[in-house]
């Protein structure tokens, strides 16, 4: 009897040491989820919605007199949305009797905002925010709200109108917007921070 016993522990131990080694190479070949700006959206300054404005005689009457007195306060909130998109590349496998749906879990991401390479304001984005597998994007909305003058008091009243109204308007003129983010993504063994912050920009996927 202890013999049988024996021989179905060491059995037991065997497909244990196996399936374990095979979930080890699964794991290992998994990709990161990959990230990128999608598009930005609700920009508006100082309360007025600059989208379809291009220079500040755009403004009307009552929004000039209103900008005019937040300028006059050097309190010029920039408002705007970042739709970042999140894919995620990995399929979903199967080897062994083991199957893994290669979903990816993101627990929670922080995040800096710099626009024209000026950092701005940052954040942290809460999970969990599921990505499914198979390269699907999630689309994750992050509303952000700084003051102007904080950061931008250089260019003037219409330099920062300008740059709103190049958040607002893509292709009308050229500003570089990107985040600078470190992601913790949910994993079998755990919770798996990136071995480095990453840099997001628009269009491609990084």
């Amino acid at each position: 009897m202890k013999k049988f016993l024996l021989i179905i522990t060491l059995i037991c131990c065997v497909m244990l040491t196996f399936q374990g080694c095979s979930l080890f190479q699964q794991l290992s070949s998994m990709k990161q989820v990959q990230f990128r700006i999608g598009s930005l959206s609700g920009v508006t300054i100082g309360g007025v919605n600059v989208r379809g404005k291009q220079k500040v005689t755009d403004f009307t009457v009552s929004e000039t007199i209103s900008l005019a007195g937040k300028v006059a306060e050097k309190s010029l909130p920039l408002s705007l949305t970042v739709n970042l998109e999140a894919r995620n590349p990995n399929e979903p496998t199967q080897d062994n009797g083991m199957s893994m749906s290669g979903i990816a879990t993101l627990q929670s991401l922080e995040w800096r905002l710099l626009i024209d390479d000026v950092p701005t304001i940052s954040g942290i984005v809460k999970g969990p925010i599921t990505v499914p597998a198979g390269g699907e994007s999630v689309i994750i909305p992050i509303t952000t709200e700084f003051n102007l003058f904080s950061v931008f008091e250089e260019r003037g009243y219409a330099g920062m109108a300008k740059l709103a109204f190049a958040l607002a308007n893509p292709g009308a003129s050229h500003v570089s917007v990107a985040m600078d983010a470190k992601p913790v993504i949910e994993t079998l063994m755990g919770n798996m921070t990136y071995p480095g912050r990453i840099t997001i920009i628009e269009k491609e996927f990084n």
